[in-house]
């Protein structure tokens, strides 16, 4: 496998400083999500089928739908698409349409970090050259079968891939941070700075962490939310309160700075 350097490696000065406040990633499955979705200050909007597992894709109508309701808005959130894990991603990625800007799969049943390596590469190369892909790494890594997540981020920096992901495969109400103690998140957020990476935290947070995120001294690029925005779990349907609830909350605690 060929290794390329990121264009930080080589010494450019465009990389991502490191954030004053969060983006917010919403995970939708409905054209109704999204139009609940679109009345607040969401960033990046991503699809995904979240009774279908932890990064199920969402059918291609619903890619095709967003696209269409987000053309003409003045500040168009990016588009953002789950694939599945590898071998279903390997299936769909070269269906994913070139608007969207992001796309990612789950490293799960990849023993060896070679083995995963190997998939990026296949996927990447399916997808249309204006779609950035994201590493996914597993908090929960031991039940993905998969390597750990600073072994993910150091991975992908390698290949170029400049962004990447901390999420949960065990959808059960643990968050990434109940799998990961202060110091290994420490060590996530110190990885991607120090290979000018944009990293997103994900995997069942909620509003409840962000004065631990604060504690910690932690602010991620991006926080990604499903579950803490729905009616009751992550499968059920969006809930129009506790995205103003949300929205409210990342106002009030990551200000950007003055």
């Amino acid at each position: 496998m060929t290794i390329e350097q990121t264009s930080c490696d080589r010494g450019h000065h465009n990389c991502p400083s490191p954030p004053s406040a969060p983006q917010w990633l919403v995970s939708l499955r409905s054209q109704d999500e999204l139009r609940i979705a679109l009345q607040h200050p969401i960033d990046i909007l991503d699809l995904k089928e979240p009774r279908k597992g932890p990064l199920a894709a969402a059918p291609a109508e619903l890619w095709h739908a967003a696209i269409a309701m987000t053309a003409d808005l003045p500040q168009s959130p990016r588009l953002s698409a789950a694939l599945g894990e590898s071998q279903e991603s390997l299936r769909i990625a070269s269906d994913l349409p070139a608007e969207f800007a992001f796309a990612k799969m789950g490293p799960s049943d990849s023993v060896s970090m070679d083995r995963l390596c190997h998939t990026w590469d296949r996927v990447r190369s399916e997808l249309a050259p204006s779609i950035q892909f994201v590493a996914v790494a597993y908090a929960d890594h031991t039940a993905a079968s998969c390597p750990d997540p600073v072994t993910i981020f150091r991975a992908a920096s390698r290949a170029g891939i400049q962004r990447c992901l901390i999420d949960t495969f065990v959808k059960d109400g643990k968050s990434t941070l109940d799998h990961l103690n202060r110091d290994q998140i420490t060590e996530l957020a110190e990885t991607a700075r120090a290979q000018s990476s944009w990293w997103a935290l994900a995997g069942s947070v909620g509003v409840r962490h962000f004065p631990v995120l604060s504690q910690w001294n932690i602010v991620p690029d991006c926080i990604g939310v499903r579950g803490d925005v729905c009616d009751q779990d992550r499968t059920s349907e969006l809930s129009p309160q506790r995205m103003r609830d949300w929205s409210a909350a990342m106002a009030r605690s990551f200000r950007p700075a003055d």
